[in-house]
C-alpha cells in the first residue's frame, strides 16, 4: 500500500504529504484537526493588518514602485521596519537553542515571544502568599538527565558549545505507586543494593527470568547505545553537509561494522527490538512506562529514546538531576547566551504573519503592523498547528511557484495532537515531614493504554532538592497529567464561570487521590492551591489545543513499502525556501532533549559546514577539559560530593522506600490547619494562574 493509499484509507486526504512520512493516529481518541483562517475572537486579522498597512504606503512617495505583494496583508519588500539575519518565533528550549547557537555562529538574530516570560512550556511563575512568601512553580518538565557533566544529552551540549554551565542537584530514583503498590526504581548499577535487579527480584513475577532477559536486553542495546553516542543528535544537519558532519563516527563503526545492520532500529518502533527479548509482565510494563514519556508506550516509540535511556540510566553513576532555580534557570542561560552573543530577544510580541515573497520566507509582521526582515531565514519554533495559520493562502503560495508548500500546509494542519495536560500546584507545610523522592510516578490501571486520560500522573517535589523556589519549612508540589487530557472535554467552556471552576476541580480529583496517597494528610498543609486546566495551558503557553505534542508514533515502512523503518516527525526544512522549523513537532520529537536537538539541527543546518564542524571540535575539547579536570567525577557519585540525594527517611531498617505513608507522613501535633484553597494574599480562593497573569 502506498502512503498516500494508506493515508486516505485512514481518512487522511489523499494530497501529497511533503516532509510527513507518518500521519497515523494513536487511537480514535486523536481526532484530525483542521485550523480556521480567523482568530477566536472572529476578527480577521489579514484585514486589520492590511488596513494598518494601507495608511502607511500613504506615506511612499508617488515615485515609489512596490515589489509584487506577497502576503495575506500585501506587504512588500520596500515595507521594512528592521532587518536581521534571522528571525525566531517562540523561546521554548527548542527556539531558545537555535537562537542562541545561531547567534553563537556569528548571525544577527531577533527572537520574539508571544509571552511576557521566556521559556515556553519550561517556564516557571511567582506567587505570593498571605504572608508574602515567595512561591516559584514549575509548569513543565520535571525528569531530567545528563546536565550534570558532559553527555549525550542534546541540552547538555548546546550549553558545552554556547560555554555555560547549569548548576543542577541529582537524586538517585523514582518513587513508583502502581496496583502492585509502593516500590523504587533506583538508577545506576544494576546490581547494587537497591538496585534495579534487587527490584526484580521483589516485583517480577518470575525474577530470574526478568533478570536474564533485562541483562539480554541491555547487553542488545549497549552497542546501538555507543553508535548514538558516536554520532550525537547535534552532529546531524539537513542538507548534504551531513555527510561531512557525521564523520566522526566512521571509526566508530569501522570498528563495529555488525552496528550497520542495527541502524534501523535506531529509527523504528522500540518493541520491534524489545520484544524479542522481554517477556516477563512486570518488566514488559515497567519498559511501557520508561518509554511513556514520548508520548506512547514501547509500541511507538522510536528506538533511539529508549536506546539512550536504557543503558544511561542504568550504568555506574547515572542520576536524574533538578536545574537549581529550577526550569527557569535553564532558561536563563539560554536567554544569556543569546545576549552574550550578540542576539535580542523581545518579550509580548506576537507574531501574526510569516512573509512569504519571491518564493520565500522573508520576515514576519508583528501584531499591530512592524515588519522585521530576515536576510538568511525565519525559524519558527512555535508548533505546527500554530505555525500554519501565519502563512499566506493556498493561492497565495502557488503563484509564487510554490504548490508543494501549499500542500505541505493543509497536510501539517491535519497531523494528529496528543492531549493535554491537568496541573494541580501546590504549597505546602513541610513540617514534620521525612525524606521524600522529588519525582513520582503513578500508574492507576495497567490493564489500560497508558495514554489512556487519567492513567497515568506525574509529581514533582522541587523543594526536596532546591529549597530556595519556596518559603522555608515549606513544600512545593507539582501534580500533573502528562499528555493524557482530553481536550474536547473543556472546548468552549468559559473561563470565567462557576462551572469551569468547578470542572477544574472535578478533574484534579484524580491528582489529589493521588497526592494523598504519598502525603494523606495534605490538605491540612497546604497554603497555596492551584489548579491549571487545558484552557490554561492554551492560553499561557502557546500550545495549540493545549496539547502535549503530535501524535506520531514510530513504525511502519519507508513511503509505505521499503522494508526500511520511516521517521514520524517532520524535518527542520519546510517547502518554503528560508522557512526553518525546529521544537516537538519535528525530528526528534517531544521532550526537553528532543528539542534542544532539534533547535541544534535548525541552526547547524543554516550555518555554513565549517563553523558547524568548528563548533563540534569546540564541544569534544570541552567536554574532554572537563574530565581532565575531574578524573574522579564518577567515583565520587558512589560516596562523595557529588552522591546523588537519596531519601533516607525515618524507617530504622532502610530509606524512604520502605516507608509506609500511613505510619510516616502525618502532620504532628498542633500543625493541622483547615482544608486549603488559600488563593493570592490570603483570600478563600482556588486561582487558575496568579492574579498579575
Amino acid at each position: 500500500m502506498t502512503l498516500t493509499t494508506r493515508c486516505a484509507a485512514q481518512g487522511f486526504p489523499a494530497r501529497r504529504l511533503g516532509a510527513v512520512t507518518s500521519l497515523r493516529a494513536r487511537d480514535a481518541r486523536a481526532p484530525i484537526l483542521r485550523l480556521p483562517g480567523t482568530r477566536a475572537n472572529g476578527e480577521n486579522s489579514s484585514a486589520r493588518r492590511a488596513s494598518i498597512l494601507r495608511a502607511r504606503a500613504s506615506a511612499v512617495p508617488n515615485d515609489t514602485t512596490p515589489a509584487v505583494a506577497s502576503t495575506k496583508s500585501g506587504v512588500s519588500a520596500k515595507d521594512t521596519d528592521e532587518e536581521y539575519d534571522v528571525v525566531v518565533i517562540g523561546s521554548g528550549i527548542g527556539g531558545l537553542s537555535a537562537a542562541s547557537l545561531l547567534a553563537r555562529y556569528g548571525y544577527s538574530v531577533k527572537l520574539f515571544e508571544s509571552h511576557y516570560l521566556a521559556g515556553g512550556c519550561c517556564h516557571m511563575f511567582d506567587h505570593r502568599d498571605k504572608d508574602g512568601g515567595l512561591w516559584r512553580f514549575e509548569v513543565g518538565p520535571s525528569i531530567w538527565e545528563g546536565l550534570d557533566r558532559p553527555t549525550g544529552n542534546p541540552l547538555r551540549m548546546v550549553f558545552d558549545a554556547l560555554d555555560e554551565t547549569m548548576p543542577v542537584r541529582t537524586y538517585d530514583g523514582i518513587s513508583m505507586w502502581t496496583p502492585e503498590g509502593h516500590w523504587r526504581f533506583q538508577l545506576g548499577d544494576d546490581d547494587a543494593p537497591g538496585g534495579f535487579c534487587d527490584l526484580l527480584r521483589e516485583k517480577a513475577t518470575d525474577p530470574e527470568l526478568a533478570i536474564k532477559e533485562w541483562k539480554a536486553l541491555k547487553g542488545r542495546l549497549e552497542p546501538l547505545y555507543d553508535a548514538l553516542d558516536a554520532c550525537p543528535l547535534t552532529a546531524l544537519r539537513q542538507d548534504a553537509g551531513l555527510l561531512l558532519s557525521t564523520v566522526i563516527a566512521i571509526p566508530f563503526y569501522l570498528t563495529h561494522p555488525k552496528v550497520m545492520l542495527d541502524i534501523p532500529y535506531i529509527l523504528d518502533s522500540f518493541h520491534k527490538l524489545s520484544r524479542q527479548y522481554v517477556t516477563e509482565p512486570f518488566l514488559t510494563q515497567w519498559i511501557d512506562m520508561l518509554a511513556f514519556f514520548s508520548g506512547y508506550p514501547a509500541e511507538g516509540t522510536m528506538g533511539a529514546t529508549m536506546i539512550y535511556s536504557i543503558p544511561g540510566f542504568h550504568r555506574p553513576g547515572a542520576s536524574l538531576c533538578a536545574p537549581t532555580g529550577g526550569t527557569q534557570a535553564v532558561v536563563d542561560k539560554l536567554v544569556g547566551a543569546l545576549d552574550k552573543f550578540g542576539g535580542s530577544m523581545e518579550l509580548k510580541k506576537h507574531v501574526d504573519e510569516i512573509i512569504v515573497e519571491d518564493g520565500e520566507a522573508t520576515g514576519v509582521v508583528l501584531r499591530g503592523g512592524r515588519i522585521v526582515r530576515a536576510k538568511h531565514a525565519v525559524v519558527s519554533n512555535a508548533t505546527i498547528w500554530d505555525t500554519v495559520p501565519l502563512l499566506p493562502d493556498r493561492d497565495e503560495l502557488t503563484s509564487q511557484g510554490l504548490p508543494n508548500a501549499a500542500d505541505w500546509k493543509e497536510d501539517m494542519a491535519e497531523i494528529p495532537a496528543l492531549g493535554s495536560i491537568m496541573h494541580l500546584f501546590l504549597g505546602i507545610d513541610a513540617t514534620g515531614l521525612p525524606d521524600l523522592d522529588p519525582s513520582h510516578l503513578a500508574v492507576m490501571d495497567w490493564s489500560r493504554p497508558l495514554g489512556d486520560p487519567q492513567n497515568v500522573v506525574t509529581i514533582f517535589v522541587p523543594t526536596v532538592l532546591d529549597p530556595e523556589v519556596a518559603p522555608p519549612g515549606k513544600h512545593i508540589v507539582h501534580v500533573y497529567t502528562a499528555g493524557s487530557e482530553p481536550f474536547d472535554l473543556w472546548e468552549g467552556k468559559d473561563r470565567n464561570s462557576q462551572e469551569y471552576k468547578d470542572y477544574k476541580r472535578e478533574r484534579a480529583k484524580i491528582l489529589w487521590d493521588t497526592i494523598e496517597r504519598i502525603i494523606p494528610d495534605i490538605k491540612q498543609r497546604v497554603e497555596v492551591e492551584i489548579y491549571a486546566s487545558p484552557l490554561t495551558h492554551q492560553r499561557f503557553l502557546r500550545r495549540h489545543r493545549g496539547t502535549y505534542g503530535p501524535a506520531l508514533p514510530a513504525g511502519g515502512k519507508l513511503f509505505g513499502v521499503l522494508p526500511l523503518p520511516e521517521v514520524p516527525q517532520p524535518g527542520v526544512l519546510s517547502p518554503i525556501p528560508k522557512l526553518v522549523r525546529c521544537g516537538d513537532s519535528v525530528f526528534p520529537g517531544v521532550g526537553v532533549p528532543a528539542v534542544a536537538a532539534s533547535g541544534a539541527i535548525a541552526a547547524a543546518t543554516l550555518a555554513p559546514l565549517p563553523k558547524h564542524l568548528g563548533l563540534m571540535w569546540d564541544v569534544a575539547r570541552k567536554q574532554g577539559e572537563f574530565w581532565k579536570e575531574n578524573p574522579g567525577w564518577l567515583d565520587s557519585y558512589a560516596d562523595g560530593e557529588h552522591k546523588p540525594f537519596h531519601p533516607r527517611g525515618q524507617h530504622p531498617v532502610g530509606g524512604a522506600e520502605r516507608m509506609r505513608p500511613e505510619e510516616h507522613f502525618q502532620a504532628p501535633k498542633g500543625k493541622v490547619k483547615a482544608s486549603g484553597e488559600v488563593g493570592k494574599g490570603g483570600k478563600k480562593v482556588v486561582s487558575e494562574e496568579p492574579v498579575s497573569r
